[in-house]
């Protein structure tokens, strides 16, 4: 199988690839910048793994990107590009809201469209699996808008799964909703917090910190394994989640306080 994946550089992403590639698939590793490609290469080739990759700039945010993906042999469209933000309302610009809903959602939506359409015209089965979060379903404080995008990918990824059930179309969609895992990721997140203009809020920050960096799993084991399977199976399965700890977490809070 051909699996496309945005957001390869590093951390799942890049552990997924890498997986995919020891059990016999061919793998784009894509990244929004050259630089970045480069050094997804250099790390392959340290690795030793091999020859059944390709590395390519692709920014899913600009069109001429999203359009390569036209010319290339993809059976699987794995969207795991996203963008961290902290900060609550109050902390963000509007413009920055925008920014991290353009490049989390519309232009993951955008590169959805674009593969499905493609896919459509040339009468062939399309398979998508996207990454959203447990965030989108249990809003961390001080993410405002990253969670926010999340939910937004959860709730467009179930309707279009419905909707390929009720009409049988030609797809597979899926989504994937990591928990905490020391990546590297959420912590960016939190040192793009700037203090509070309306109300003091470094203690409770530090604290949320201290928390993710207890809770965090140092392994991504896990999840890599959840999304290897979402690419491989040809179950009607539509969501993956792990770590388990934070998985039973999640339906707790989802039980008490939705």
């Amino acid at each position: 199988m051909n699996i496309l994946i945005t957001g390869a550089t590093s951390g799942i992403g890049f552990e997924l690839g890498c997986n995919l590639l020891k059990r016999g698939h061919f793998v784009y590793f894509t990244s929004h910048r050259e630089d970045e490609v480069l050094g997804v290469e250099k790390k392959l080739k340290e690795m030793d793994q091999n020859d059944n990759y390709r590395c390519l700039p692709l920014d899913i945010t600009k069109e001429k990107d999203r359009k390569k993906i036209k010319s290339l042999e993809i059976d699987c469209l794995f969207c795991n590009g996203a963008m961290g933000l902290g900060g609550s309302l109050f902390d963000l610009s509007m413009s920055q809201i925008r920014e991290n809903f353009e490049v989390n959602v519309f232009s993951n939506l955008t590169l959805v469209k674009t593969y499905l359409e493609d896919c459509f015209q040339k009468e062939k089965f399309a398979r998508v699996v996207i990454t959203t979060s447990m965030a989108g379903l249990m809003p961390v404080p001080f993410m405002d808008s990253y969670s926010a995008t999340k939910a937004s990918l959860i709730s467009f990824a179930t309707t279009l799964y419905y909707e390929q059930k009720i009409f049988s179309l030609p797809y597979s969609i899926k989504i994937i909703e990591p928990g905490i895992y020391k990546t590297g990721f959420n912590e960016f997140m939190f040192t793009t917090v700037e203090n509070s203009k309306y109300f003091s809020s470094e203690k409770f920050r530090n604290l949320e910190l201290k928390i993710f960096q207890l809770i965090s799993k140092k392994s991504n084991r896990s999840i890599v394994k959840k999304m290897v399977r979402s690419v491989e199976s040809t179950s009607n399965c539509f969501l993956y989640r792990a770590p388990i700890s934070q998985k039973i977490f999640l339906k707790l809070y989802l039980l008490l306080f939705k």
